[in-house]
């Protein structure tokens, strides 16, 4: 019985190596129809070749460089100021008889304002008045005698000063009245009234503020590197906060010495303001033109990449992505200005530049101009 179940099992082992045998035979036949030199020599010419690039190109964009006009500015803060400004007062001590103006109006160069009480000053002058035409009767009177020797050239020339002096007084008094009608020093807008009829005021007392805003003045500072640029008769632009309007003023003065603290030039410009839209003490933006350029090349900044000692930027040649060192100058808010190293009409790639290598193949998805 053993021995049976020993002759059973080996035929079983003995079928299992059989099949095992089969199995292997056949992988080893299917491996050597997969491998390619197992393919027929038509089949060869019959496979398409590989397309390596469609698989390794990077899609990007680009820009076409083109050369156009380049204005270097600058954008500083400033303030309106009035043209003339002067707070209306008095030289003189007196009560105010009459008040002539209405507030917030123009008003012309000499315009009466104010007029002081003039009462003592005026009967003071009449009695003048009266004791000169008397001096002067007396004088005459003494000329005639003196002609026909009735009276020393003493008394004469006595009762003759007597009438100049009078004359000088009623001068001084014609002065003292002037000086009670105070007037517009200068042409302009009256401001609010800080006085009312029946006030007694004193030398300095603010009666009313007078400004003259045509033309209006705009100052403004720059820093010290361009004060040997802007010259008397220059051109700046500014706006006004809160609008859009676009005014020009024309540079009249600026200070002799660069301010220490700040390191900037202070000037002054003047615009036109003949309907008086622009007030003073008004926050201005004032755009300072510095030079032109009339063939700059530009690029987005973005393309522009900062090295140690070098800027760099990836070019499109025959479809590949290339290096070249450039040199930037005028800076503005999205584009850079190129001087050397690029030329009118070359690619320069925008995007993707941390994934380009010099050589690398490139596919333009959206392409623009500067």
């Amino acid at each position: 019985m053993t021995k049976r179940i020993t002759r059973i099992t080996a035929v079983l082992i003995g079928a299992i190596l059989f099949i095992a045998f089969i199995l292997f035979q056949g992988d080893l036949l299917t491996y050597s129809q997969s491998r390619p030199d197992s393919i027929s020599s038509d089949e060869k010419e019959k496979a398409p070749p590989p397309n390596a690039n469609a698989a390794t190109q990077l899609p990007v964009d680009a820009i076409v460089v083109n050369a156009k006009s380049l204005t270097d500015a600058i954008t500083v803060s400033g303030s309106t100021v009035p043209n003339e400004e002067v707070i209306v007062t008095t030289e003189v001590p007196g009560k105010i008889e009459q008040i002539l103006f209405k507030e917030g109006t123009l008003v012309t160069a000499g315009t009466s304002l104010i007029i002081l009480d003039q009462s003592e000053l005026k009967a003071e002058r009449s009695r003048l008045v009266v004791q000169r035409n008397l001096n002067e009767k007396i004088a005459n009177r003494l000329k005639a005698l003196y002609d026909k020797e009735g009276v020393s050239l003493q008394d004469y020339e006595v009762a003759a000063a007597e009438v100049e002096k009078a004359e000088a007084e009623i001068a001084l008094l014609d002065a003292q009245l002037e000086k009670r009608i105070i007037t517009a020093p200068f042409g302009g807008r009256l401001g609010l009234r800080m006085v009312s009829e029946g006030a007694y005021i004193s030398p300095g007392t603010a009666i009313v503020n007078l400004v003259s805003i045509n033309p209006i003045k705009l100052e403004f500072s720059v820093p010290e590197k361009y004060s040997r640029i802007l010259n008397q008769g220059a051109k700046v632009g500014f706006q006004l906060d809160g609008s859009e309007q676009e005014y020009l003023a024309t540079i009249i003065a600026k200070e002799p010495n660069v301010d220490p603290d700040t390191r900037t030039l202070r000037l002054k410009a003047s615009a036109p303001n003949p309907g008086g839209q622009i007030l003073p003490g008004a926050f201005a933006k004032v755009d300072v033109n510095l030079n032109e350029y009339n063939n700059a090349l530009l690029v987005p900044t973005e393309a522009i990449m900062p090295q140690l000692n070098t800027k760099e930027v990836y070019v499109v040649r025959s479809g590949v992505a290339q290096l070249q060192e450039v040199e930037t100058g005028i800076r503005q808010e999205r584009m850079i200005q190129v001087t050397a190293g690029l030329s009118p009409g070359d690619t320069v790639i925008t995007t993707g530049l941390l994934q380009l290598k010099p050589g690398t193949a490139v596919n333009i998805v959206q392409l623009k101009k500067s």
